[in-house]
């Protein structure tokens, strides 16, 4: 198969509406109104106080996957060519430096507001995860985050890359997410969804063994010793997530 994608979903005034934009716009939406349900009665949140804490939680999520993707990713052009960062349009985000300034303005609300932050987070994680399914399609549209090369018979060739066929690692991160939100939703039963903060361990230790594990077919953009950048941050992700099991005490009768 030849990748052969239009990544402008449609027009408007001669102003191209893209696949990732629109994954971004209706991903905000989506989240504000699927969080609000899962968190309205459990939480004494007022529902114009909660479509700020969204608003800010989009804010800082899209800053920090930009900052990220530069620290993390692209590291060089921080000193040679810093106004980059600013160019959004020409892509790359991180989902690792999305979540960190996330979880900072959550701490910063939830104080303010004197709400746990696991209340938010837990009330978050599977609408977040919901959102990435249709992410990594977006990708798959715009033709970026290809995989590494592969001799499969559904090997994918990237003509803007080469003529070598390649894992289509895109849609395999959609189908991680998907897998993602069937095991959130299986621990958001009545019993599950009372501990509090067990969806945010299980949203970190999910998505970072997943998200591991693919990598290992997706063309690396950067390496930390033997493992890719993003296979490292995952760890950082498992980890968190051991850590947050421990001090929840997710173990006790």
């Amino acid at each position: 198969m030849i990748w052969d994608m239009n990544p402008v979903a449609f027009s408007i005034l001669n102003v191209d509406v893209r696949w990732y934009g629109l994954v971004y716009a209706l991903g905000f939406f989506f989240c504000d109104w699927a969080g609000w349900k899962r968190i309205k009665e459990r939480g004494n949140i007022q529902k114009k106080d909660w479509d700020n804490f969204i608003l800010g939680v989009f804010i800082t999520g899209v800053l920090g996957g930009r900052i990220g993707e530069f620290i993390f990713y692209q590291s060089d052009q921080i000193f040679s060519n810093p106004l980059e960062i600013l160019k959004v349009w020409n892509g790359g985000m991180s989902i690792h430096g999305g979540v960190i300034a996330a979880i900072l303005w959550i701490i910063y609300w939830s104080r303010k507001h004197k709400v746990s932050p696991l209340l938010l987070t837990d009330a978050l994680t599977l609408p977040l995860a919901v959102v990435l399914i249709f992410g990594r399609l977006a990708n798959w549209m715009n033709g970026e985050l290809w995989g590494r090369p592969t001799g499969t018979d559904w090997g994918v060739i990237f003509p803007h890359v080469d003529n070598v066929l390649r894992h289509p690692s895109q849609l395999y991160e959609s189908a991680k997410n998907l897998v993602l939100v069937g095991i959130l939703a299986l621990v958001g039963t009545k019993e599950g969804w009372k501990k509090l903060g067990i969806q945010t361990a299980v949203f970190f230790a999910g998505y970072g063994v997943l998200r591991f594990i693919i990598e290992f077919y997706r063309e690396p953009s950067s390496w930390v010793g033997p493992i890719t950048t993003g296979q490292a941050l995952c760890v950082g992700m498992i980890l968190a997530a051991l850590i947050l099991a421990w001090f929840q005490n997710f173990w006790r009768k």
